[in-house]
């Protein structure tokens, strides 16, 4: 019998934030449970249409509802504040869309385990294989977003600085859990640790196709996160010339 873990004291935290994607939340939850049992999951409901909770069975995760759409920076920091709290050794995330392959959790920790690295980005080597205009405007995206990216850090970032399959060791956590996370914030979230001295891993995994869903990120949602993530950069500019 598995023990409960709202009572047992568990060493990685495994947050999966959650926007109406419920079809692959069970089997994704289970399966990262099978890996180890060092492993707690954190559900992370961002105010889907109806309560997953209600919809697939959570009973062996911890799981939070936020009562309004609040973004992936927001989920970010709950998941923080309570491995910080709570005292986990290291976080990782993984996305409820089933796209991201749960076998490559222990690879990821693995480069925080050997003290090689601080923050642990899983890669996507076939991010760029789509088609069709959304495709090619992630494409366009993504492309600008990493230029900047490692300009601003002379290139100490990861080659796919949009990917949210990441882990994070402790101290990882306590910096960048003092920064505002943005609603979209792998970019912003990359550079800062970057930029406060956190060493960044990087392990090349397959994105696996979405079979359920579509994604969150609309049009406006992208014109948004563009003028934001500028207003990030010029931000980091101005301090870098004050200090």
């Amino acid at each position: 019998m598995k023990s409960d873990p709202r009572t047992d004291k568990a060493g990685i935290l495994v947050f999966v934030p959650t926007l109406n994607d419920v079809e692959h939340l069970a089997s994704i939850t289970q399966g990262i449970l099978d890996l180890d049992s060092s492993y707690t999951v954190l559900v992370l409901d961002d105010g889907s249409n109806v309560a997953a909770a209600s919809m697939t069975d959570l009973s062996e995760c911890l799981h939070f509802r936020l009562p309004m759409n609040s973004g992936l920076g927001v989920c970010t920091h709950i998941a923080f504040d309570h491995a910080l709290r709570e005292g986990y050794q290291a976080v990782v995330r993984i996305d409820a869309d089933g796209q991201h392959p749960i076998a490559m959790i222990p690879a990821l920790l693995a480069n925080l385990a050997n003290g090689e690295a601080d923050v642990v980005v899983a890669t996507r080597q076939n991010r760029n294989h789509g088609k069709g205009w959304r495709s090619t405007f992630s494409g366009v995206v993504r492309s600008y977003f990493s230029a900047v990216a490692r300009l601003l850090t002379n290139g100490q970032v990861p080659d796919d600085v949009n990917s949210g399959f990441f882990a994070a060791s402790r101290p990882a956590m306590e910096i960048l859990n003092a920064c505002r996370l943005e609603r979209f914030p792998e970019p912003q979230m990359y550079i800062l640790a970057s930029r406060r001295g956190l060493r960044i891993g990087e392990v090349g995994i397959v994105q696996m196709a979405r079979e359920y869903g579509s994604s969150t990120l609309t049009l406006s949602h992208a014109l948004r996160f563009f003028y934001r993530f500028n207003i990030f950069v010029l931000s980091e500019l101005l301090q870098k010339r004050g200090a």
